[in-house]
């Protein structure tokens, strides 16, 4: 079957190797083969003294499925080179598994399966220590010389990670850039687990939300918002007001496990009432966040207005003596109340990035609004913004050129050293055209576009 695009959301079927001496062993055990066995209730060949050797969420389902399988006389351990603070597995898994029994070798490196008849008999680690943070930005590890150790063990189940199962493609291919889910194979995306290793169902949810927009984009198509009915409206004062009160959610209820080989639900539901309760918790963040304001001492960081949609953006091409429109693409705004960054009150002390609760550096990000011209025309990073007889105006650069755009009582002007272009403010119709410099052009129309939001943002904020 032909198609126009194919995503590609097949997870992290195959477990990373561990290449050390011995890993052939009968006893060494594939953690997804071993959790899918016990799923179907098959046979695993499992013994009573087992070592997990990993620290990820797979790492910590298959110490508490073989905690549930070895019975009270088995032990499970799960060596880990790092430290347990420096686990990726969900905090929420680490705390179970260590309320389960299950022991934890802290800064140990295996190094060899210890075979003995053919099977394995311990696992053979050496002691690490933490030095530096490497490029992960987490503390580096090494080896103390002279401190290996045996640990004793009928099975051992190497859970280090995740990967890509596909044998029919080159991986490489299957790269993509930061910001997108386009592959260097034409018309070919990914997502989820294919793409990122083990992570969680929601991102993965997420990444094939986010991967069918982009095809839609490509495809010149404009994806459409699916808002649910009934949703409420919330203004700005509310939003606001709702994130002063801190509402605690109700504690989990967990259960313990009853008998060796309990397989029951641990982690307890919600009522419906709760589930209510709940949901009222939530600070409606994808429509506000603007905690980067709250914190910023000098008022550098401010919110501002505008209306969310998704807008065609493309390029006017004059030629000498006629002018086309030229639809390149399509741009979209999701959220309602958006951030701008006054750089020249900023003195980059850092609070935004201290708060930011998705990582980011505000500061950086946002677009700088500047009201000092010539710190402006030094940087070139941003836009400056000034009332002038026409009206508000801003101006930025973009590859080199200067853009300026104006908002009159009923036109925007964009403008250029070789355009200079009106438009109706009310459809954003274009009324008239004139060539400055004589020669042929073409108009970025998407510059304008983000002028525009800008411009109308600082309008609505007043002051100006």
């Amino acid at each position: 079957k032909e198609n126009d695009f194919i995503y590609i959301g097949s997870g992290a079927q195959k477990s990373t190797p561990l290449n050390i001496p011995g890993i052939e062993a009968k006893g060494v055990l594939d953690p997804l083969e071993f959790l899918f066995r016990v799923k179907q209730g098959q046979e695993t060949g499992i013994g009573q003294n087992v070592i997990i050797i990993g620290g990820g969420n797979t790492a910590m389902d298959a110490a508490r499925t073989a905690v549930r399988l070895v019975g009270k006389n088995g032990k499970v351990t799960i060596v880990y080179r790092r430290t347990i603070r420096q686990m990726p597995a969900d905090m929420g898994e680490i705390r179970a598994v260590l309320d389960e029994g299950v022991e934890v070798i802290e800064l140990a490196g295996p190094v060899e399966v210890v075979v003995k008849d053919g099977k394995a008999n311990a696992l053979r680690c050496i002691r690490m220590k933490t030095g530096e943070k490497d490029v992960s930005e987490r503390l580096s590890v090494k080896e103390i010389s002279g401190s290996q150790m045996d640990i004793p063990a009928d099975t051992i189940i190497p859970a280090i990670g995740q990967m890509l199962n596909i044998d029919f493609l080159d991986e490489e291919m299957l790269k993509t850039s930061n910001g997108s889910y386009a592959t260097r194979i034409h018309g070919v995306y990914i997502g989820g687990d294919a793409m990122r290793g083990a992570a969680t169902a929601i991102k993965a949810i997420g990444d094939g939300r986010k991967a069918a927009e982009e095809i839609l984009r490509n495809a010149g198509l404009m994806p459409q918002k699916d808002v649910p009915a009934g949703r409420q409206a919330h203004d700005f004062r509310e939003l606001i007001i709702k994130r002063t009160q801190r509402v605690y959610g109700p504690e989990p209820v967990e259960a313990l496990i009853k008998k060796p080989d309990d397989f029951s639900m641990v982690s307890g539901t919600l009522d419906e009432n709760e589930a209510v309760v709940e949901a009222g918790r939530c600070l409606w963040c994808d429509e506000l966040c603007s905690i980067c304001t709250t914190v910023c001492p000098n008022l550098t960081l401010q919110t501002y207005i505008v209306d969310p949609g998704v807008f065609p953006v493309g390029k006017i091409i004059f030629d000498g003596e006629n002018h086309r429109l030229e639809v390149t693409g399509f741009f979209e705004i999701r959220q309602k109340y958006q951030i701008l960054h006054f750089a020249d009150w900023c003195n980059e002390c850092g609070n935004c990035v201290t708060f930011c609760p998705t990582s980011g550096a505000p500061f950086k990000e946002k677009p700088h609004v500047y009201l000092d011209k010539t710190a402006f025309e030094t940087e070139k990073d941003g836009f400056f913004a000034e009332r002038t007889a026409e009206g508000l105006s801003i101006k930025t650069f973009h590859d080199g050129q200067c853009y300026g755009l104006t908002k009159t009582a009923n036109r925007y002007i964009f403008s250029s050293d070789h355009f200079k272009i009106e438009m109706d403010a009310s459809n954003i119709e274009i009324r008239e055209i004139e060539n400055i410099s004589g020669l042929a052009f073409e108009a970025d129309l998407s510059v304008g576009m983000r002028m525009k939001l800008i411009l109308e943002g600082l309008d609505r904020m007043g002051g100006f």
